[in-house]
């Protein structure tokens, strides 16, 4: 049986009842019928107690039976039948028991005293359950939420988990094709390529522990990233980068701009003829903005917008504003929020 932490609730719960029965129903016995005040109090203090007790324990049976917050119709039903049940007992003993105290002479003994009786335990019963529930019920639906969102986090932390075991590999299968394609044509260039492979790879293994990192190393990083692409593009591939100087040590995290780059060279047609350009800057809501030119594939990729689900993702973890999406005729746009470190501290309290 469910166990009930509300000693204090209990304690000044009862004190009020006892106020109210003193005042409205039992002063006029010391006054009116010059009945001894010690034996009234105590009388009326063992009312007012088997009251409660009997309230808690029809709430500990019907929590026990019907717990948590799914099953509140069930549980009130059974709980208002139990506290009829205890209105009942407790309102006959009541009257049986005013009548051996000598309260009420015996001829006055009707059955309107048993009702009036039942009917006023009934009444303070179901209010003493009232205030229990709507506590519980607010506790239990409290717990529901921070469940519901720890869940919620879980689901979004592996599927996350999931997407990131998706980037690399790719990311390596068109590293390796390139640099097979570069050591046999220029060996040099080869060596400088396996050079800026192996920093890319150390920063993605870096990444991996990490929530965010800073907008100057993800912009190095961006930098020794579009050296393998140019490789592959050449001509066909541009990026301009347009940073406030003041944003640097601002916070975004890992790998964004690698997938969103890495999204622009798969989804558009790429030659000197026809180059795509990638545009990073900032603008005055401390956003990081990344555009390109549309020239969509004849042959279309099919997209299931991995990239930027993770991305999303990323940010619904730490409890921040979303990413911004949108898509014109001719360009495609991504604003992404940068996080100040006390911001993110603040979100992680």
């Amino acid at each position: 049986m469910e166990k009930l932490h509300d000693n204090r609730f209990r304690l000044i719960g009862m004190l009020v009842q006892n106020l109210i029965f003193f005042l409205f129903f039992y002063l006029r016995l010391i006054v009116e019928r010059g009945e001894p005040a010690l034996k009234v109090i105590g009388w009326q203090l063992l009312f007012v107690a088997v009251i409660w007790e009997s309230t808690r324990l029809a709430i500990r049976i019907t929590r026990s039976r019907y717990p948590g917050i799914n099953p509140i119709r069930q549980r009130i039903l059974a709980l208002a039948a139990l506290l009829l049940l205890v209105a009942v007992g407790v309102g006959s003993w009541h009257v049986w028991m005013e009548r051996w105290l000598g309260f009420w002479p015996v001829e006055k003994q009707t059955i309107y005293n048993f009702l009036y009786s039942i009917g006023m335990t009934l009444f303070f019963s179901q209010l003493i359950a009232c205030v229990y529930e709507a506590f519980y019920y607010l506790e239990q639906w409290k717990k529901s939420v921070l469940m519901s969102e720890e869940l919620e986090k879980r689901a979004l932390q592996s599927r996350l988990d999931s997407l990131k075991n998706q980037v690399s590999p790719h990311f390596l299968f068109n590293s390796l094709n390139s640099l097979t394609a570069l050591v046999e044509e220029d060996p040099k260039r080869a060596i400088q390529f396996i050079g800026e492979l192996s920093a890319i790879y150390r920063y993605l293994l870096q990444s991996n522990e990490q929530e965010l990192t800073t907008l100057s190393r993800e912009l190095d990083f961006i930098d020794a990233y579009m050296y393998l692409l140019k490789t592959r593009f050449e001509e066909g591939l541009y990026l301009t980068k347009e940073i406030d100087p003041d944003l640097c040590d601002y916070l975004i995290p890992p790998l964004t701009l690698q997938i969103l780059i890495e999204n622009a060279v798969k989804h558009n047609m790429i030659s000197e003829s026809k180059p795509l350009y990638i545009r990073i800057y900032t603008d005055e809501a401390n956003n990081l903005i990344v555009t390109n030119n549309l020239q969509k594939r004849k042959a279309s990729v099919q997209s299931h917008k991995t990239g930027l689900v993770n991305i999303s993702a990323k940010y619904a973890l730490l409890n921040q504003p979303d990413i911004i999406i949108s898509e014109t005729d001719t360009h495609f746009q991504v604003i992404i929020p940068l996080l100040t470190p006390a911001r993110h501290e603040l979100s992680h309290r």
